[in-house]
């Protein structure tokens, strides 16, 4: 394995202007992007046009998991249109739905229906819990309350929590007296919750079959915490959109092989500020054409 690795995080609000701004100057996304979008209109019945009309954030969940998805994987095919092919990927929530995509394991239709659907099928629950990120080991987060459940595992020191809108506020006063730094997340709903059904036969018959490819590149999954092929079903993902994100043991296994630079494939920049407290580092796609990567 060579030291090429391409990152996909997970959710966070999309401001148009900036995809705007990609898409006029690199002629390749566009291009993966109308592609994208023909795909959304069939699939959710509306357009990533009608949401650069309306020029302000998209953070509800049904638009914003598959807004990321589209866009995580345009900026993958701009890479790799460059020249820039990984030999690994690691993927956070919605970002391993891009990961998956970008190893050969599923194709473009079945990325976006997984995203489509998740959104979806997950929004009645996601939209009355919230999460926030706390300074506090996962360990400490689980053992405080079973309110709440640990959403992600960042870095050893940073946690993600997700729970009920009241809960999630309760917990975060409690610690802010405490004097624990909490940030709550800037979305109006919270995944990766126990508090979502173990099963979700809709989201399962909506998706349908997937149709597993060659893998092209190795792929760390978050959600599995070890390598994987990605030869899952419908069932598989949502238990992804459930389960924990393990992102530090992800970047630690990347560490273990010598890797500590990653390209960071999304609308903004999320990992820059993280992944130095895992002894590692990140450069945008900007960055990596200029640099050729």
């Amino acid at each position: 394995m060579t030291r090429t690795v391409i990152a996909f995080s997970g959710c966070t609000p999309v401001r148009p202007q900036p995809i705007r701004s990609l898409m006029q100057r690199e002629a390749r996304f566009a291009e993966m992007i109308a592609q994208c979008d023909s795909i959304l209109v069939e699939e959710a019945g509306w357009s990533m046009g009608q949401l650069w009309e309306q020029d302000r954030e998209v953070t509800d969940l049904p638009r914003n998991f598959p807004l990321m998805v589209t866009l995580q994987i345009g900026m993958f095919e701009l890479l790799a249109h460059h020249g820039v092919r990984p030999d690994a990927v690691i993927g956070m929530s919605c970002g391993e739905v891009s990961a998956a995509y970008a190893t050969g394991a599923i194709g473009l239709r079945d990325a976006l229906r997984i995203a489509v659907h998740g959104g979806k099928s997950m929004e009645a629950v996601a939209t009355q819990c919230r999460m926030a990120l706390v300074r506090m080991p996962a360990a400490a987060c689980r053992a405080m309350t079973d309110r709440i459940s640990v959403a992600a595992v960042m870095a050893p020191e940073f946690t993600v929590i997700s729970g009920l809108k009241a809960d999630v506020m309760s917990v975060s006063h409690f610690l802010e007296e405490r004097r624990v730094l909490v940030y709550p997340l800037p979305l109006p709903w919270g995944v990766h919750t126990t508090l979502l059904p173990k099963r979700h036969p809709g989201f399962e018959a909506l998706v349908g079959r997937i149709a597993v490819g060659p893998t092209r590149c190795h792929a760390f999954s978050t959600s599995g915490g070890d390598w994987t092929s990605f030869d899952f079903d419908a069932a598989r993902w949502w238990r992804m959109f459930r389960a924990p994100v393990l992102f530090a043991p992800g970047i630690r296994a990347f560490a273990e092989r010598g890797i500590r630079t990653f390209i960071e494939a999304g609308p903004s920049s999320t990992l820059d500020s993280l992944l130095p407290r895992l002894g590692a580092s990140a450069i945008s796609v900007t960055a990596a054409l200029a640099v050729g990567a």
